[in-house]
């Protein structure tokens, strides 16, 4: 009997019949999930990404060797992501198709237009770097925000508590001695 056999037997005989084949099919589609679970880019990020990718790009260096310098300064997705390209040119892989595919890996409207700008850049020969360096700005604006609204619907948020948990609390410090002193004149 296979290992993997021997483990789940062992695990499957703590559980009633019935429960087994629920038990296998709910962890195999969590397994299924994390498989097809694709990384979702944080876009926090990419205004910064977008800045320095501009200041590379200013200042004279190619497209594929502003990725290599960047690739292992990243980190998370974006960082995997740039470190596979990176490492697919070295192999002599086609920027464009890398390109491509860093678009469909991440199906983020600010992504896209990155890379359709570099796409277009290195099929016209085109500069980029103010367009990127564009594409920062609107994208920090829009963080920004974004922010802004995520906050002013915390702030409602907080609210609540404040008036049926704080304000209450200090309106009984602020009664009770008065109360306490009152009672003891009477």
């Amino acid at each position: 009997m296979a290992l993997s056999r021997r483990i789940m037997a062992n695990q499957l005989e703590d559980l009633p019949e019935s429960m087994a084949p629920g038990f296998l099919l709910r962890v195999a589609v969590k397994i299924t999930k994390l498989l097809q679970r694709k990384p979702k880019l944080q876009i926090l990020e990419l205004p910064e990404f977008f800045r320095v990718f501009a200041l590379l790009l200013a200042n004279g260096m190619p497209i594929g060797v502003a990725i290599s310098w960047l690739a292992p300064k990243l980190s998370g997705e974006l960082g995997e992501a740039f470190r596979t390209i990176s490492a697919n040119l070295e192999l002599g892989a086609d920027m464009v198709s890398e390109l491509r595919k860093l678009d469909m890996d991440f199906s983020n409207p600010a992504m896209t237009e990155f890379c359709q700008k570099l796409i277009s850049s290195l099929e016209r020969g085109s500069p980029v770097s103010g367009q990127i360096s564009q594409l920062a700005r609107s994208l920090s604006q829009e963080v920004g925000r974004n922010l802004t609204k995520k906050a002013g619907s915390n702030e409602t948020k907080m609210l609540i508590p404040t008036i049926f948990l704080i304000l209450p609390v200090t309106v009984l410090f602020a009664v009770f001695p008065s109360v306490l002193v009152l009672q003891s004149q009477i």
